[in-house]
């Protein structure tokens, strides 16, 4: 043998050798969780049995006997076969909403006016005359009289406390003659632009304020202070752990939110993480627009590189805007809030600036004024990874539900939207027109996705609640049994992809969270079933057993404890 292949097979051996040992000796992770079932969402669809984490990072994916051959943990869990998913993300939400609603009167599900009324006349005792009270989430709908309620009805409980109730889908107030008095509000006050008063046959105000109306009496409320809006985003982001979410999507943003976020960045208090919005048009956005985005602040907690602007209403308070007259409202078409000009302008601006818009449109008329504009301003800008997004996108005309995906524009929809609407959005619509309204399965057909979120507080923060609604189309009573137009159900696949990877792909995170993949953040939610296999009524009863963001437990459940 020469003293070349000598040398040769030494060095062989020497490689051989190194990497054997570097492949038998356990490498250091802080967590594995073991025992699971592991929908890891990659592009093969993988499902394992274990997790290995590092820091805030997955460092391994595989089977049990895999991941403890290779890693030595400071903190082992047995899952017992609990599923383990991808971090759950509410790409559209309101955090502040969220929290003055939990500290609020609370009108969600009120059957009545009249019981909306004693609610708030169980809090008067509680609040010194002339001191303001505030609910939220009435639904007219839910009544046996579907009518607008009035302002009497609160007078008669609250005659010295100005009184402002707000719709569910937060687009109309509900206010007493107390609070109008203060605000000024008249039969003379004439409608804004964006905005309608409800009035009665003889011209006055009824109590009920649609869209922009709502400022005339809302403006006069004291302004929430800091500490108060501090205390609503901690109480709201506490809840949203509790629910499995990892990463919120916060809509309409001010400066004052925004230095909030950053100060609890700062010191480390919030649990989950925040994609935010900024408000436009107004103040913050006029000051922010020409500054770079605020990407991955506090070790990647906080994100503010999106832009939330109104084109319109909401369909519940007949606001949405409308190509043809509501069906059960002749004569009205709905509400619109920004003039052409002013969109496109706001759009240009936010892309040039490397902000993603997020365009709330309800009716057709106004998704059809967005894609309009959409497909306008990005033909004139250089080729680009923008992402634009529609807000809800609820009602679309059949020839704009493929423009979605040849424009490049992202449908950020709320499936419980549709579970929360369908007893009364084909009065609304009649029975043609509500075939483009919630079409998730008709979107996707066309080879988009759809970016999935609650909207809450409206109806409610519980990622599950929204994939129940997207796999069943039916309430959470199982009504009706078949779903409601049960073609547009989402397969139970699409459904996780729409709070997990295509939610990151809305806010371009989809390198760093939504599947579980070595490499990205360890964003992580247990639960105690197998939602993709269990009877659909099972989705409901399933619990939230632990709650994990950036490597961290950020909530576990009490009463599901697992073996460490």
């Amino acid at each position: 043998m020469s003293r070349l292949m000598g040398g040769m097979i030494l060095v062989i051996v020497a490689l051989g050798s190194f990497f054997y040992f570097v492949m038998s000796t356990p490498r250091e992770a802080t967590m594995l969780l073991l025992n699971g079932k592991v929908y890891t969402l990659d592009a093969q669809n993988t499902v394992a049995e274990a997790v290995a984490i590092r820091g805030s990072r997955i460092v391994g994916v595989g089977t049990s006997e895999e991941l403890k051959t290779h890693y030595r943990a400071e903190s082992l869990i047995d899952l017992h076969g609990k599923t383990v998913m991808p971090g759950f993300i509410d790409a559209h939400a309101h955090m502040n909403g969220l929290g003055q609603l939990l500290r609020s009167i609370i009108l969600v599900g009120v059957p009545s006016p009249e019981e909306a009324a004693r609610l708030v006349g169980e809090r008067v005792p509680t609040v010194q005359p002339g001191q303001w009270l505030y609910g939220r989430g009435w639904d007219q709908n839910l009544w046996q009289v579907k009518d607008f309620p009035t302002a009497s009805i609160l007078d008669a409980v609250a005659p010295n406390n100005p009184v402002v109730l707000v719709r569910i889908d937060g687009h109309a107030c509900w206010a007493n003659n107390k609070a109008m008095a203060i605000a000024n509000v008249t039969r003379n006050t004439k409608d804004p632009d964006g905005g309608k008063i409800i009035r009665d046959n003889k011209g006055n105000p009824t109590g009920v304020f649609i869209d922009n109306a709502r400022d005339l009496v809302e403006n006069f409320i004291p302004p929430l202070t800091q500490s108060d809006i501090e205390l609503n985003i901690l109480r709201a982001a506490t809840e949203c752990a509790k629910a499995g979410l990892t990463e919120v999507g916060d809509m309409g943003l001010d400066s004052l939110d925004i230095a909030i976020y950053k100060q609890l960045a700062d010191e480390h208090k919030l649990p989950i993480r925040v994609y935010g919005a900024i408000s436009a048009p107004g103040a913050t956005w006029s000051t922010m627009a020409h500054k770079t985005p605020l990407v991955g602040y506090g070790d990647g907690v906080f994100t503010v590189r999106a832009v939330k602007l109104y084109v319109d209403g909401a369909l519940g308070s007949r606001g949405a805007a409308l190509v043809e007259e509501y069906s059960d409202d002749p004569g009205n078409r709905g509400l619109t809030r920004i003039s052409d000009e002013e969109l496109e302008s706001n759009i240009r601006l936010a892309l040039q600036h490397g902000y993603q818009p997020c365009i709330h449109a309800i009716g057709d008329r106004g998704n059809h004024i967005v894609l309009n504009a959409y497909e306008k301003v990005l033909s004139t800008l250089p080729k680009g990874d923008y992402r634009p997004r529609i807000e809800h996108a609820q009602v679309i005309l059949p020839d704009d539900i493929p423009r979605f995906q040849n424009i490049g524009v992202l449908p950020s929809m709320q499936p419980i939207h549709a579970t929360s609407d369908m007893f009364w959005a084909e009065g609304r619509l009649g029975p043609q027109r509500v075939n483009g309204a919630y079409a998730w399965k008709s979107l996707l057909k066309t080879g988009t996705i759809i970016v999935g979120g609650s909207d809450f507080p409206n109806d409610g923060m519980y990622p599950l609640w929204g994939f129940y609604a997207a796999v069943t189309r039916s309430d959470r009573t199982g009504y009706p049994q078949d779903g409601w137009y049960r073609d547009q159900k989402m397969t139970r696949e699409e459904a996780a992809r729409c709070f997990t990877q295509w939610a990151a792909y809305g806010s371009f995170e989809e390198n760093v969270k939504g599947t579980i993949e070595v490499g990205k953040l360890a964003d992580l939610t247990v639960l105690s079933k197998d939602i993709m296999k269990v009877p659909a009524m099972e989705i409901l009863s399933t619990e939230i057993s632990m709650t994990i963001v950036g490597g961290k437990i950020v909530y576990q459940n009490a009463g599901s404890p697992l073996a460490q």
